[in-house]
């Protein structure tokens, strides 16, 4: 979410590609609909923008910033609840699953499940929060979900057009 929380200082003034954008704020080719299919059902709620975002980074299709679009958005109008706290736990192993080179796996999967650990013993921390253990509740139902990810990371990773490196440019080239 660009610009979400930050002043407007012109920063954002420039037409630029960019890794994805919002789903609530994004229009699609058919095309890239038509080669790397829709909104994943599995996630059901939270992330399937992200899913589709990689999807479509992996198979070679670029995502345009143009700061002449206009969308009024509410911010995460479902999420922060236990619904969304569980759902979060759970598609965040599955995204990360299915759309995550090996090569970036390699580089940084150890910090990705360090954050991850990280987030559970967050939670466990705060036990008595219904949101902490619905977070708990959602990453076991996201260890669970593992094979079925893994089936659909080796098709989505066999049509990868992309080089790990040029991904990798995209992710940290977000501005400030």
């Amino acid at each position: 979410n660009r610009g979400v929380w930050q002043k407007d200082e012109g920063q954002f003034d420039e037409e630029e590609y960019v890794f994805s954008a919002c789903g609530g704020s994004s229009a699609y080719r058919k095309e890239l609909l038509d080669e790397i299919g829709l909104l994943d059902d599995d996630y059901f709620f939270l992330l399937e923008d992200i899913d589709l975002a990689w999807r479509s980074q992996l198979a070679g299709w670029r995502t345009l910033y143009t700061p002449h679009a206009v969308v009024y958005h509410h911010l995460s109008a479902t999420g922060g609840g236990v619904t969304a706290s569980f759902y979060d736990g759970r598609n965040s192993l599955i995204l990360l699953t299915k759309v995550f080179p090996a090569a970036l796996w390699r580089k940084y999967g150890w910090r990705i499940m360090r954050r991850q650990v990280g987030i559970a013993w967050d939670a466990l921390r705060a036990w008595r929060g219904e949101a902490a253990r619905a977070r708990l509740r959602g990453m076991l139902a996201g260890i669970r979900a593992l094979p079925m990810a893994l089936r659909k990371r080796r098709e989505i990773q066999r049509r990868r057009k992309v080089t790990p490196e040029y991904l990798e440019s995209m992710l940290s080239s977000s501005p400030q």
